[in-house]
């Protein structure tokens, strides 16, 4: 059972890193505009965020370094500390969207006015994370997004053509819309990438207490955590072509994109998908709140344990309550969260190289891992995403100044 409940830390590094509101909102759009045929971004950001999310779980499990230990001594003082603020702006712009996502979601259940559900929704949010231990908040978080699976059941429901999306395996550009076909790829790329899966997976791995004998569960946690987080992803992909491409609507709002749950099934399966959206949401928010308060504490050596009681930690528990504070705050300015998280997509993919270039050096250095070290094809798999990673961290930006950010 306890093996079973490891999977947990996975599915919700998965479902709250794949499964956010940019990917949702993202994603489903991609499909409202090109079909099937960016399903190969899908396929290239899963495989690659499988093999580095394997290698810092294993130099968490090894060496018992979580990512933001590592970053200073790869990238010096300096980087290592702009890549810190980087990154804590990025859990920033990303948990802002989220909680406004997390209004949007309570607001279409009961009604209520979206700030004051922004708020009791933040409130509410803060509390689970202030009371419980790091295990429950990954089982409570990582199992309720498992209602996500009425998107892949409506999907399969819809009768996807099974040979387009086959063939989507391949890239192939569109005439006329070269521009907006890459931005949605880089796009995709980026949100199945983002950091914050990276710097929490590898502190949840030694708040689980992981070792060198637990690296067989790393192998499989991050593998089933990120295959299901794919496969929900493609869902949402399929949906979008089936339900709004042939309807030329491109969904921009996340109500919206609840919609296709319901035709297989009605109004069911209309509450279960905004349940697992829910859910999705308040993961990610509690994800880039967390990852806010261990890179703070892992950069300076500052004590950390979500396991701990609040006083024994206090610098942490700042760090993750400030993160989500300020978050709230900015939420409450009246950005809509859709404009923060395409934001917060390309920002994280101009600044992804400075966090993946350090976990590929530590987990290849024979000095640190010892014989656990990766091999040459793990290395070789590593070195070819990271040059994918630079390549789509220069062209981020013009593409979205080109597309006005995704703007059919």
């Amino acid at each position: 059972m306890k093996k079973v409940l490891q999977l947990t830390l996975g599915i919700m590094t998965a479902l709250g890193g794949f499964v956010d509101l940019g990917q949702i909102v993202f994603t489903m759009q991609a499909g409202a505009l090109f079909g099937y045929r960016l399903m190969w971004s899908i396929g290239l950001g899963a495989v690659a965020i499988i093999v580095y999310m394997e290698m810092c779980g294993r130099v968490a499990a090894v060496a018992q370094e979580p990512v933001f230990a590592i970053v200073p001594r790869r990238l010096g003082k300096r980087l290592g500390l702009l890549t810190l603020v980087a990154s804590n702006l990025l859990n920033l712009l990303t948990c802002a969207a989220e909680l406004g996502a997390i209004a949007i979601v309570i607001h279409l259940f009961t009604g209520l006015n979206e700030r004051f559900a922004l708020v009791a929704g933040s409130l509410i949010l803060g509390v689970i994370v202030w009371v419980l231990k790091f295990q429950w908040i990954e089982r409570t978080f990582g199992l309720s997004g498992l209602l996500m699976i009425v998107f892949g059941v409506a999907a399969w429901q819809l009768h996807p053509d099974w040979g387009a999306a086959a063939s989507g395996l391949l890239p192939t550009v569109p005439a006329g819309k070269t521009a907006l076909y890459a931005y949605f790829a880089v796009g995709i790329f980026s949100a199945l990438l983002m950091e914050y899966e990276v710097h929490f997976y590898s502190s949840g791995a030694i708040e689980e207490g992981w070792t060198a004998k637990d690296l067989p569960e790393n192998t499989i946690v991050s593998m089933s955590g990120i295959l299901l987080g794919s496969l929900l992803t493609c869902a949402l992909l399929i949906l979008g072509a089936i339900v709004f491409l042939p309807r030329a609507i491109f969904p921009d709002l996340l109500s919206t994109t609840a919609l296709p749950a319901a035709l297989p099934f009605g109004l069911t399966a209309l509450r279960l998908a905004l349940l697992g959206i829910l859910a999705c949401v308040a993961s990610a928010a509690v994800e880039t709140a967390l990852s806010g308060g261990y890179n703070i504490c892992q950069f300076y050596g500052l004590k950390w344990d979500k396991n701990l009681p609040p006083r024994e930690v206090p610098e942490f528990t700042k760090s993750w309550v400030g993160t989500l504070v300020l978050a709230l705050m900015l939420a409450l300015i009246g950005i809509k969260p859709l404009t923060l998280v395409n934001f917060s997509i390309i920002f994280g993919m101009v600044i992804m190289p400075l966090t993946y270039y350090p976990i590929l050096k530590a987990a290849g250095d024979p000095a640190l891992m010892g014989e656990h070290a990766s091999g040459k094809v793990q290395q070789v798999l590593g070195w070819i995403f990271f040059g994918v990673i630079v390549v789509a961290a220069v062209v981020a930006i013009p593409l979205m100044v080109i597309t006005h950010s995704g703007q059919p």
